[in-house]
């Protein structure tokens, strides 16, 4: 005798919710075997997924905008500006191409990142009297607001 129990769709969304789960788990762990050739090893940026965090700051007469970016990028490689009045924008690009010849062979490997983010700002901001600092991998950007408060 067969038995067909009824199970409720809780119980399927959370059979599914758990293979999510643990297929985030292998995405988001570091991994300790990868699959390169005998002394080489992996570039730190191919192990993680990268998020550019954001605090902005409203003070009296500016807007601060902070952000974290990614390890290893320095002034050259990203750029920032204002879409609109109340809309930031950075974006960030990186190409690296690594070429090995040896006896009988050579290997081409080409790495691509992309990352783009928009900020929204608090309230309306101009471009005129913007001051940005780097440093240790922090941007710090000082936007003057258009009506400061009286």
């Amino acid at each position: 005798m067969v038995r067909h129990y009824r199970r409720s769709i809780y119980d399927e969304l959370d059979d599914l919710r758990a293979s999510m789960d643990y297929l985030f788990q292998l995405v988001l762990e570091p991994v300790d075997e990868l699959l390169l050739p005998a002394g080489e090893k992996p570039d730190p940026m191919s192990q993680y997924p990268h998020i550019m965090d954001a605090e902005v700051t409203e003070l009296d007469d500016e807007v601060i905008v902070t952000v974290t970016l990614i390890p290893g990028v320095d002034n050259s490689v990203f750029s920032c500006g204002l879409i609109n009045e109340k809309t930031f924008k950075i974006s960030w690009d990186r190409q690296e191409i690594k070429m090995i010849e040896k006896e009988g062979y050579s290997m081409t490997e080409r790495r691509f990142w992309s990352l783009h983010r928009e900020i929204p700002l608090p309230v309306m901001v101009t471009h005129k009297g913007a001051k940005s600092t780097l440093k240790n991998g922090v941007l710090d950007l000082h936007l003057m607001k258009a009506q400061p408060r009286t």
